[in-house]
């Protein structure tokens, strides 16, 4: 078995391996931790604290500084303004999944561990900023461009997140052809 494992092409074994991961990562999360929402209770929490920063920072309104709660009844934090929910944040649009696929990629292609750690730290950090800022944005189209609010939810803003993980990975492959090289 591990001969014919190692007869594989290392694209091969990129696939194998990622097929794998999905499977345990899909199993993991829907029998165990989503049922408990972990880690979506924090992570939903944490995107909307952070939209709601920068929905303060953009604000020209005048209006009373908005807040993020938990919802009592759905998985999601409510960004609410002066009494009134002005963006709903669901567990689904918490970013997990893109993650984790951004990690994963980096996670499972060849490298130096700590260069791997580096860039999945970073990447990260830099997908949890960007879904702050497209959930604010998502909030200012809909406050002033409501028209255009899904085609900017499930298009304009989505294209977006896959660019940053696009180019996280394109970052993470330059250096490490550049430390081969070096």
């Amino acid at each position: 078995m591990k001969e014919k494992w190692l007869n594989l092409s290392p694209a091969k074994q990129f696939i194998a391996k990622s097929v794998l991961c999905v499977l345990v990562w899909r199993l993991l999360y829907v029998y165990i931790l989503r049922p408990i929402r972990i880690p979506d209770r924090m992570l939903t929490n944490l995107i909307g604290n952070g939209t709601i920063v920068f929905v303060n920072l953009i604000s020209k309104s005048g209006v009373k500084a908005a807040y993020s709660m938990e919802s009592k009844f759905e998985p999601e934090a409510m960004l609410v303004r002066n009494n009134h929910v002005i963006l709903r944040i669901g567990d689904a649009c918490n970013g997990l999944e893109l993650m984790l696929i951004y990690a994963g990629v980096i996670a499972l292609l060849p490298g130096d561990n700590k260069l791997k750690t580096k860039h999945i730290i970073l990447g990260i950090i830099a997908l949890i900023i960007t879904n702050m800022l497209r959930c604010a944005g998502l909030e200012w189209v809909y406050e002033f461009y409501r028209p255009m609010f899904e085609t900017t939810h499930h298009y304009l803003f989505t294209l977006v997140m896959y660019i940053i993980i696009f180019y996280g990975w394109v970052k993470y492959i330059n250096k490490l052809k550049a430390n081969e090289k070096g």
